[in-house]
């Protein structure tokens, strides 16, 4: 158990929690990247106990934060956060949308029956009447949610119908014409203004600007929150910005949609609904008919919690994509060694060199996309560098001397190529030294002591022919060592513009 859970367990409450009840804490603060493998408090932890809320909501507000950090002078920034707020209420209460009309005197939330006591009305006339009442108001109610809806998170959708509750000015008839439970829909309103308060007024902003919103303040949030629209605002870039902050918040409550049922009971079989199976159970799970994911039917989704009626159905569904999994629940992930094939890579933006690695996920080994991870033997690393280096993939200005080369770069990665004068000389010199050369940063820190440092190693891997030019090329890599990686390669920049 980590320190601080082992410190609430021995504290002498009169009503001491449950061992299990802490040790699923720690399991799910761990799963939040709030607490390490060891039990200690992470950076992002720290930040998410600056917020008095649930862990899973601070997570979610806290990763949309960090996603719009790092994407400059995006005008509908706001819109974007003020919608993760308006989310983070919505996931604290219940569905609004009514779905019970059945049996008598079940009356709409604030709508009453006409009839009064003692009224001319025929038992078989009333019995006909309520039969009418009851499919008029269960249309009203597929036609609400349809126009509510967001095909990709039912939290979303609740989100979109509580800023059309608040702009509307009538918020009672409001939801009467819309089949809302009034009084959840008042509290998540109130809620949602709490929790923007809270974000706001926190020490956070004071403490850690890395986990400070960047793009305006609570009245720019506020502004861009009360822009009406006809139909949720949201664009797919924001909605997938959305989804991954629900994901990194309800990471350990995945489902995966079952499309072989040859393996399922004869009653499961049945079932209409789209059948999944949890990360957290063991028996088949359902997609209401009535979610607003229904349609899409995704391949993987987390969701809020699970309703037990008849058979367990999922509640607060979102699509999430394979690899946001691993991005944001790599606890749960178990990875193959690093690959071959593909070749590890060097990744510019990030200045990292990287495998390729099979992941799998949860108890039940759900296969995943591969993935890059960052290679943990310094000697691959350098050499995977020096490659990406001499293929112009870390300084584009050696991208156009590539046929002046004396051998390939690729050379490098192969293991009988090490005898090999220029292979042996250039790496053992990026090994060395203090400083493993494995990243540009450190590169420029070598060139900025030494702007001669390696330039032998370098001159030997071109042609005879090619040595006169080869100050020049010299003097451009020294130049472009000292930019920026979106100076370096603007072209990959413009990519990840085209969506936050």
């Amino acid at each position: 158990m980590c320190p601080l859970l082992f410190q609430v367990a021995n504290f002498p409450f009169p009503t001491p929690p449950e061992p299990t009840a802490l040790v699923e804490a720690e399991r799910c603060l761990k799963v939040l990247e709030a607490l390490d493998s060891n039990g200690r408090l992470t950076p992002l932890g720290k930040a998410m106990a600056q917020y008095p809320m649930s862990p899973r909501h601070s997570r979610m507000l806290l990763t949309v934060i960090q996603i719009m950090q790092k994407v400059k002078d995006y005008s509908r920034a706001n819109t974007v956060f003020a919608y993760a707020v308006a989310a983070a209420a919505a996931l604290s209460l219940s569905n609004p949308f009514l779905t019970e009309f059945e049996g008598k005197n079940k009356d709409l939330d604030g709508l009453k029956q006409d009839e009064k006591p003692g009224s001319a009305v025929s038992e078989r006339d009333l019995g006909k009447e309520e039969k009418m009442r009851i499919k008029k108001l269960k249309e009203t109610a597929r036609v609400s949610r349809a126009k509510f809806s967001n095909p990709s998170s039912d939290v979303l959708t609740v989100a979109y119908a509580l800023q059309c509750f608040e702009l509307s000015g009538k918020p009672l008839e409001f939801c009467k014409d819309n089949t809302l439970h009034f009084k959840t829909m008042e509290e998540m309103s109130k809620l949602r203004k709490q929790l923007i308060n809270l974000v706001f007024n926190s020490k956070l902003c004071e403490l850690q600007q890395n986990f400070s919103w960047p793009h305006g303040n609570l009245d720019d949030v506020e502004c861009a929150w009360r822009i009406p629209s006809n139909k949720c605002p949201l664009q797919l870039n924001e909605e997938e910005i959305l989804g991954q902050a629900i994901c990194a918040g309800w990471a350990d409550r995945v489902a995966k949609r079952i499309k072989d049922v040859s393996s399922l009971s004869e009653s499961d079989r049945k079932v209409h609904a789209v059948r999944y199976q949890a990360c957290l159970v063991k028996e088949t799970v359902f997609l209401h008919r009535r979610s607003s994911i229904a349609k899409s039917a995704p391949q993987y989704l987390v969701y809020t919690e699970l309703l037990h009626t008849r058979r367990p159905y999922i509640q607060g569904a979102t699509s999430v994509k394979e690899n946001w999994l691993v991005k944001y629940a790599p606890s749960l992930c178990s990875f193959s060694a690093p690959l071959s094939d593909p070749k590890p890579y060097y990744d510019p933006m990030n200045d990292q060199v990287l495998c390729w690695v099979s992941p799998t996920f949860g108890p039940h080994l759900w296969k995943l996309p591969l993935h890059g991870l960052p290679i943990e033997d310094e000697i691959s690393r350098v050499a995977v560098f020096a490659s990406s280096l001499l293929e112009g993939k870390v300084l584009p200005c050696l991208k156009s001397v590539q046929k002046f080369l004396a051998a390939s770069p690729a050379s490098i990665l192969k293991p009988e190529s090490l005898g090999l004068k220029r292979v042996g000389n250039l790496l053992n010199k990026m090994r060395i030294r203090k400083i493993r050369i494995d990243s540009c940063a450190k590169l420029r820190k070598l060139w900025n002591g030494s702007n001669k440092g390696l330039y032998e190693e370098f001159e030997d891997w071109f042609q005879e022919g090619f040595r006169d030019h080869f100050k020049d090329l010299w003097a451009e890599m020294q130049r472009e060592v000292r930019l920026d990686p979106i100076e370096r390669f603007p072209e990959k920049v413009k990519r990840r513009k085209r969506k936050p």
